[in-house]
This record gives structure tokens, sequence and C-alpha cells, in this order.
């Protein structure tokens, strides 16, 4: 008889592959999606929206209709008309809201029925009708909307990176993107995809340098240096710390002054919950500069997402280095054959090809997935205390306290101590 070896570690018989819904599923009624919904979220870019017409939208597998009316007060509501359920998406912006396409029905921007314009004097009973609506403030240059109970709504946050603008700055906040324009980018897989990304600093040592070539635009002159991406020291070259609002990480590495002198620096992102991201400006990068922009990545449903932006800034090309501060062969995402994107992959096909929505129960985390698995801890305590009654992390009441960011690149003082990374 021949011995054989049997076969270990096949695939045969694994159980069902899983995904942990606590953390990505955000309709009504579900553990993240009530926890979502005690944070106000962007809806909409300030400029872009116009009294013109209705835009169409989804958040939190919530189906609405943003608008602003011709006093120029925003409004967010249904699309479901309350009368008989066409979509107020073919609906006529007035003065003082808007007006259902197929009975003329007329709300404002509070959902109140303004007119019955096919009833008797206007519809005589029409304040018993209500378009179900959700409060909304503008700040930033942004629309955000809270859609959670309203005896819980806490005050719209403010961020010290955005505040004081200097002399010519303003903010911008409209994605220079056709479509996008005025409710955001959207992506086609679940929204933690793409935030715990911004506490994974190692992906871009080897995804955007080592696997793909380099691709942040201005890698060793405007921009980060070679060294920055150098993933066999990339593990001693990075530590992670929880922050008042959510989690950062420091990247240290070595640069050169304007003098030619080397400086020891650290590059520092910090998330704050529930879906924030500081990250500084990789393609011009100033070193002791205030940070100046945020990145909200708002759940679509549970397979899409949308990201909004808001920069405090005198440069008119800010958005723009996010926007196409990466290119993948030289090229952008939406220039690349299938073989030039199968050859040099970015952000998106990583995180796309985790599927519409990963699958946790497959994953083998290891040292320097320390970043993620500190604010997935951190989403999970946001859910346990709501579910306990409690408010979660960063929401408050009436404190009017101004956040603080702690995102930058920030020359260190103890620069012997700190690895070059070179």
């Amino acid at each position: 008889m021949t011995d054989t070896a049997t076969d270990t570690g096949t695939g045969y018989g694994r159980p069902r592959p899983t995904h942990d819904a606590r953390l990505t599923e955000v309709g009504p009624g579900t553990p993240m999606g009530e926890a979502l919904r005690r944070y106000w979220h962007p809806i909409a870019g300030s400029a872009a929206l116009t009294s013109d017409v209705p835009h169409r939208t989804r958040i939190l597998g919530e189906d609405l209709i943003v608008f602003r009316d011709g006093q120029g007060r925003p409004g967010v509501v249904f699309e479901r008309c309350a009368h008989r359920g066409s979509s107020l998406f073919y609906g006529r912006i007035e003065q003082d809201g808007i007006r259902c396409c197929y009975h003329g029905w007329k709300f404002d921007v509070q959902g109140h029925c303004l007119e019955q314009a096919c009833e008797a004097g206007g519809g005589r009973r029409r304040d018993l009708a209500r378009q179900p609506w959700y409060p909304v403030e503008e700040r930033y240059g942004l629309v955000f909307v809270y859609m959670g109970p309203p005896e819980r709504k806490p005050e719209l946050p403010r961020y010290d990176c955005l505040e004081d603008l200097g002399e010519g700055e303003s903010y911008l906040a409209t994605l220079p993107v056709p479509g996008a324009e005025v409710t955001g980018g959207q992506q086609d897989f679940n929204w933690l995809q793409a935030y715990e990304n911004a506490v994974d600093p190692v992906h871009a040592a080897w995804l955007h340098s080592a696997h793909s070539g380099f691709q942040f635009e201005g890698v060793g002159t405007t921009g980060l240096p070679e060294n920055y991406f150098d993933h066999r020291t990339i593990a001693d070259r990075v530590t992670y710390h929880r922050t008042d609002h959510g989690v950062k990480y420091i990247q240290t590495y070595q640069d050169s002054t304007e003098g030619g002198e080397p400086a020891q620096l650290d590059w520092a992102v910090e998330v704050q919950l529930p879906n924030v991201i500081a990250l500084p400006d990789f393609v011009n990068t100033v070193a002791d500069a205030r940070h100046d922009m945020l990145i909200w990545v708002v759940p679509v449903d549970d397979t899409h997402y949308r990201s909004f932006f808001s920069a405090r800034t005198a440069d008119p090309g800010r958005i723009m280095r996010v926007v196409q501060g990466i290119k993948q062969n030289g090229k952008f995402l939406w220039e690349l054959s299938p073989e030039e994107s199968q050859r040099f992959p970015g952000d998106f096909e990583a995180q796309r090809s985790q599927g519409d929505i990963t699958q946790h129960s497959e994953e083998t985390l290891a040292p320097s997935d320390r970043g993620v698995v500190m604010l997935r801890r951190m989403l999970r305590t946001m859910i346990d205390d709501v579910e306990a009654g409690r408010d979660p992390l960063g929401v408050h009441t009436a404190d009017g306290q101004i956040r603080r960011v702690e995102s930058g690149i920030s020359t260190r003082a103890d620069a012997e101590a700190a690895p070059a990374g070179a």
C-alpha cells in the first residue's frame, strides 16, 4: 500500500462566508442604522443646490428629495408624495415649497401641506396632511441632514480646521465630477470598506507604490518622498492612537527642508465618528501648516456610499488634488483599459473587489491592521451606547464646543529618536 498524505487547508467544507451586519447594514431599525441616525450627515453641496429643480438622493436606505425653495431655504423630504405616492423628483419648486406634479399638492421645507391645488379652497383640511421630512442645517459649504429621533437631535458639529476663514479663503465643497455636484460622488460597495481604508496606512506602502508603482501625484517633488512608502520599514514607522472623537495614525518619514537639511516629519491622519476623514494634502505637502479639509463617507444603503468634501482654502485646486491626486499607470481611473486596471490597481479595485459587503468571517487580521481593529471597536461601542439609551461618542446636544482635528504634517521635536525610513 502506498502512503498518501492528506491535503490540508483546502476550501472544501468551509462554513458559508458572512459579513458583520452590525457594522455594515444601515437601514432603519438596524443597529448601525440607528447609531448613524444620531449624527448629522452631509446630503448636498450648498452652492450647487439651487432653486432650479429638486434632486433625488438616498441615504441610510431611505429615498429622499433635497431641494432649495425660492426663498433659499434647503429642505429634505421623502421622495414619495404623501398624497398618492408620486415622486417629488418630478415636482416643481416654488417660492415657499415644492409642488407635486400629479395633483399639485405643495409642501414646505418642513413637510407642511400649504395647498392642495385641485381641492376646494386649496384643501380645507390640508393641515391634516404632512410630508415626512428631516431637519437640515448649512455649514462649511454643505447641507447637513439629521435623520434620527427628534428629541435626541444634537448640535451640528464645528471643526477647528474649518473655522475662521483667512484672507481670500472660502469653503470649497462642490465635487467637480459630472452628476455629483449636488449630491456627492457614489460608489457601489459598502461604506465601511472605504471608511476604514483611511486608518490602513500600510496599503499605501504596497498598493500605491510597490505593487502598482507610485500613484500619488507629487511623489519626490511637491508631495511625499519615496521613502515614505518603504514597505520594508513601514511597520516600525507607524503608531496608532485613540483621540477624543475617533482614531488616528502617525507615520514617521524623512524629508528635506527648503534649505536642504534633513527633517523628521510626522504624517497624521484622523478619522472621527461616525464617518469623517481628515486627510492632509498629499500632493502639495507643507509641514506644520493648519489642516484644511474633511471628507465624509455617507452610507447610501448597505451596498453603496457617497463622498462629500469641505475644504477651507484660497486655492481652487485643493479639491481637485483629492479627486485627481492618485493616478494608475499615469491615468485617471476612468481612462484605464481592463488590462491596465488589472496590472495597476488602486483603491477602487482593491476595495470594490472585496465585494458588495466584505466577508468578515474570511478575514485574517495582522498587527498592521491595528487601526482598522481600533475603529471597528469604537463603532461597536457607538452601537452599544445607542442600544443602551446613551448618546454615542461625538454627539453633543448643546455644548457649543469646537472639535479639535488631529491631522496634518508636523516636524518632530525628537528627530534623533524617530526612524528615518530611508
